[in-house]
């Protein structure tokens, strides 16, 4: 039965009996007593609905420390990924553990991201879309929660899209020179037919048929299968033949075993590093990084492109470097044969198969990164049109351009085509004579000298022309090279008017 009491401060306390038999209290911010009691009643009525069934009882949200436990119980045996899974949720639980998910807004999601600058783009992104399938999953598969889903509303992390690296082929030879014996042949494998490193590791000799001249790939490291999570099989090239051959004979079943056991390459192989150390060998490094060899220091500096002598700041003593190699790991060995056998073929379908990409768009993405033909010429053309160290007197001809084509009303002159198209168009419309001139030369001067009743000054006076004078709408303006007739110049000055050769034709004329 719901009740009502009145408290001294003057708000109101109701009371009602849940779904599962125990007394509800809630101090309510009524007006009166009749409004404090139709809230109790309220309360009552859909305490007894539930309890009858009527209507299903909501059970209660868990925290994200909570929901987070349940995920990972619910993850099936043969999901690969569930300790990277884990490693992003640790984020998620250290920021919101305690929290709901209906008390966490997409401003927490953002200030939570904020605060991790150490990490790259793409780990944060990694980390909210990790975020954003707990919450999916407490919506969708457990049924514990009903509200809106922060980190979708949160938006995803700008990553920047890079190119995918690739080893430079002029420095492969060198670079396989500086591997040791027992890297080289997983490392040529990965490079000759574009597999995994995954899929390097626990490659089994039963599925190398060299008769057929191919690979059939089953599993990738800790999968069952591979990434896309299907066989396939790869081509064997005629060069890699010899090396198969002496990794065949090697004991166990695996065909890359480690050095004087039977057994693969766990998940923690450091070929990564491998890799690194022999790019700096190999010369592919990409700066030089300062640092204090005295471990009670361990100072460190920051990226250098050269080496030179330099003091620690902390402690005085004399600084070591250390050459730092260029970003190009084991993987980059895959990218490397997927570019490469795009621009020998331009069979993008033939990358594709052979990398095992299910969408033909993350070939074309990833691995066509190779400049079209088309392109590269109209690059050339363009380039040599606007050749900076093109001597002086050497045309476009003979730097490879093609020059344009002068018009017939320039009378080979060089000016510009725009304006002078329309410098005619007004001189037909007038009905006035058209004036060419010179916009590639300096302006010339030119001065009409001695008395006339335009200059009353004995001494010379001089006018400037620039090389010519153009009649628009009264004023002079334009470039030419003698004067219009009947401009109003020539009219203020009669005596040189006559004598200039312009004005000739003004007088056959009236």
């Amino acid at each position: 039965m719901a009740w009502v009491q009145q408290l001294p401060s003057g708000s109101y306390r109701i009371g009602w009996k849940n779904p599962d038999g125990s007394p509800g209290r809630e101090v309510v911010p009524a007006a009166n007593k009749t409004e404090a009691k139709r809230m109790a009643q309220q309360r009552e009525q859909q305490a007894w609905l539930k309890r009858n069934g009527v209507i299903p009882s909501k059970p209660e949200e868990p925290t994200i420390s909570e929901a987070i436990q349940l995920r990972i119980a619910a993850l099936p045996p043969e999901f690969a990924t569930k300790r990277n899974l884990q490693e992003k949720l640790r984020y998620v639980e250290a920021e919101f553990g305690k929290r709901r998910p209906s008390s966490i807004t997409a401003a927490d999601v953002l200030t939570m991201l904020a605060g991790l600058p150490h990490l790259s783009p793409q780990m944060r992104e990694h980390i909210r879309m990790s975020g954003q399938g707990l919450i999916t999953f407490l919506t969708e598969k457990a049924r514990v929660y009903s509200g809106p889903n922060p980190f979708k509303e949160a938006g995803p992390v700008n990553v920047p899209k890079r190119q995918v690296r690739t080893y430079p082929t002029d420095f492969l030879p060198r670079l396989f020179d500086t591997l040791q014996p027992h890297h080289r042949p997983p490392a040529a494998t990965a490079l000759l037919t574009g597999v995994r490193k995954g899929e390097v590791r626990v490659m089994l000799k039963a599925n190398v048929h060299l008769n057929e001249r191919y690979i059939l790939l089953t599993s990738g490291g800790h999968r069952d299968t591979t990434k896309g999570g299907r066989e396939r099989r790869v081509p064997i090239p005629e060069i890699l033949v010899p090396a198969l051959t002496e990794q065949l004979a090697t004991p166990g079943p695996y065909l890359f075993p480690r050095p004087g056991t039977s057994k693969p390459y766990g998940p923690n192989w450091r070929v990564h590093d491998v890799m690194a150390r022999a790019c700096v060998r190999a010369g592919l490094i990409k700066g030089w990084r300062p640092y204090c060899f005295r471990k009670a220091c361990g100072w460190k500096g920051q990226l250098e492109h050269e080496s030179a002598k330099k003091e620690c700041p902390e402690c005085k003593r004399g600084l070591r470097w250390k050459a730092v190699a260029q970003d190009l790991r084991f993987k980059h060995l895959r990218s490397t044969w997927g570019t490469v056998a795009y621009t020998v073929t331009k069979d993008l379908r033939l990358v594709a198969d052979v990398l095992g990409h299910a969408d033909i768009e993350t070939t074309r993405t990833h691995y066509a990164a190779t400049i079209s033909e088309h392109v590269q010429a109209g690059a050339e053309a363009t380039a040599a049109a606007l050749s900076p160290w093109r001597p002086r007197g050497v045309t476009t001809e003979e730097t490879g351009a093609q020059q344009r084509k002068p018009t017939p009303i320039q009378e080979g002159r060089t000016v510009n085509e725009i304006q002078d198209l329309g410098r005619q168009g007004k001189a037909e419309e007038a009905g006035e004579p058209m004036v060419y001139g010179f916009l590639n030369r300096r302006p010339q001067v030119r001065f009409l000298s001695g008395s006339s009743p335009c200059f009353p000054s004995p001494r010379k006076q001089g006018v400037f022309l620039s090389a010519g004078v153009q009649r628009r709408s009264g004023t002079f303006a334009g470039f030419g090279t003698h004067l219009v007739p009947g401009s109003p110049l020539l009219k203020r000055c009669p005596g040189r008017a006559s004598n200039h050769p312009s004005s000739q034709g003004s007088k056959e004329a009236q």
